[in-house]
């Protein structure tokens, strides 16, 4: 009899650890997850993406006048959002990486109502990049 409870007593610490040795491995799995995603999925390849006109003053002018025409009418003349367009003034797209950022211009997510602004041409794509870097400081 004793010895069943002792049994008993070591079987409910296995399971104990066994719960605690699980539980972190999920903790972990999530944070290394959530550290592998870039901005809006982008791949890492994307963050690495140095802006060519990075403080060019006449190329973010010119990215403001893109967006006014492309970007204004869902995300807001201020960039503040508008109906389900987010914010660009927000944290999660002033901590973006400029690479990210043009990739997903570039790529859009149709499935959230961003189009893909493959079709202006890759100087544009970055003058708008340039633009948001201007506003987000």
């Amino acid at each position: 009899m004793v010895m069943e409870e002792r049994l008993r007593g070591e079987i409910r610490t296995v399971r104990l650890l066994l719960c605690v040795v699980i539980a972190t491995a999920l903790c972990c799995s999530f944070v290394l997850v959530a550290q592998d995603k870039g901005f809006r999925d982008a791949p890492a390849s994307a963050a690495e993406m140095k802006n060519p006109y990075a403080g060019n003053a006449s190329a973010a002018a010119g990215g403001k006048k893109l967006y006014n025409q492309n970007c204004a009418q869902c995300h807001g003349n201020n960039l503040q959002g508008m109906g389900p367009a987010p914010a660009l003034e927000s944290a999660n797209v002033k901590n973006a990486k400029p690479g990210e950022i043009f990739w997903f211009i570039t790529n859009g997510n149709l499935n959230n109502g961003m189009p893909s602004w493959s079709n202006l041409p890759k100087q544009q794509r970055w003058q708008i990049v340039t633009f948001l870097e201007a506003q987000n400081k």
